[in-house]
């Protein structure tokens, strides 16, 4: 609290006109040498320099300038790639596994089978737009090819087939059936039955037939036979006792499903999802809700999706169910292009 005695050194803080007092005076003159002279010590403040907006901008241009460049070329090698003649020969190589010489060039043309022998396998461009290891003992045909259509026939043997394309423009004709690339990796074999074996490893592969389709996604396999519709798709890590029951399911019709329903629901687990919806999707009507059931026990389905709804026909519900699967992208299919380019082989 100030007092009356206190307050001319108050008045002398704030007002330096107003009447000093001994105390102040005394430690003005302690602080005295410590006192800033302007004459001695100028204070000089340089204008800062002006900074043009293009200065500034330059980084933001250069970084437009290269993305702009990258994309310019991006969009030429794509166009340069899926650019192709019709009717235009395939280069291919020919290796033979009993002589070390090196590989033999060769062309694959339209409507000229090429009939490998158990020590001769192959690797075929695929026009620019991929590539095909033909293992010994195959035998393939060309019979199109032009810039949005690639077509072959495998009558027997293998291929591993690594495509970058927009779905459907690759596809392999077998005894059973048509197998349509959806831009992706994936194995073929087709027996001495004329079943085709579809393993996928990255992306999508549809399967079809005059009995019906099957559209299968990475890490999963597939059956197609001659005179049955295309079997649903199965993962590789599913367990035996799944797997088998499943095929078995498919292959001895409606009395071997009903056989085979308490395995298929005991194994199944939450990743066999898929494979439930697709068998629910083409069973009986009285074989649906075990599989759906089962289903909804593992991977609860969306909003406006039930099993009742689905049993009683509506299949937007299955398929809208399906979309919620953790599975490879369909609209984003080029994100499943792991190959696209040389330096990621």
């Amino acid at each position: 609290m100030d007092t009356e005695q206190d307050r001319p050194i108050d008045d002398y803080l704030w007002d330096p006109s107003a009447t000093s007092s001994p105390e102040v005076e005394a430690v003005e003159r302690q602080l005295a040498p410590l006192r800033f002279d302007s004459s001695k010590r100028p204070l000089s403040l340089e204008a800062a320099p002006a900074v043009r907006p293009i200065v500034r901008l330059r980084p933001l241009l250069a970084i437009a300038a290269t993305l702009a460049l990258v994309a310019v070329g991006t969009g030429a090698i794509l166009s340069w790639r899926l650019a192709w003649r019709t009717g235009a020969a395939w280069t291919a190589e020919i290796e033979n596994a009993s002589q070390s010489t090196a590989r033999v060039e060769t062309r694959l043309t339209v409507g000229e089978p090429l009939q490998l022998t158990s020590t001769n396998s192959a690797r075929v461009n695929i026009a620019r737009i991929g590539t095909m290891q033909v293992a010994p003992d195959s035998a393939i045909t060309l019979t199109e090819t032009t810039a949005t259509r690639h077509r072959v026939v495998l009558d027997r043997g293998s291929v591993n087939v690594r495509i970058w394309a927009p779905p459907g423009m690759f596809g392999l004709r077998t005894p059973a059936g048509m197998v349509r690339d959806l831009g992706c990796v994936f194995d073929l074999t087709v027996d001495t039955e004329g079943t085709a074996h579809l393993h996928v490893d990255t992306g999508w592969v549809e399967m079809d037939n005059d009995f019906g389709e099957s559209l299968v996604p990475a890490g999963a396999v597939a059956l197609m036979r001659r005179l049955s519709r295309p079997g649903v798709p199965i993962f590789e890590d599913a367990s035996d006792a799944f797997a088998r029951a499943v095929r078995a399911a498919q292959d001895g019709g409606d009395a071997a499903e009903r056989r085979e329903m308490d395995t298929i629901v005991r194994t199944a687990r939450r990743h066999d999802t898929l494979t439930l919806l697709m068998l629910a999707n083409v069973s009986a009507s009285d074989m649906k809700r075990p599989l759906l059931t089962r289903a909804a026990e593992l991977w609860p389905p969306p909003q406006g999706v039930s099993v009742d709804g689905i049993v009683a026909g509506d299949r937007e519900q299955l398929w809208k169910w399906h979309s919620t699967l953790d599975l490879p992208p369909v609209k984003n299919w080029w994100r499943n292009w792991r190959d696209a380019l040389p330096w990621r082989r």
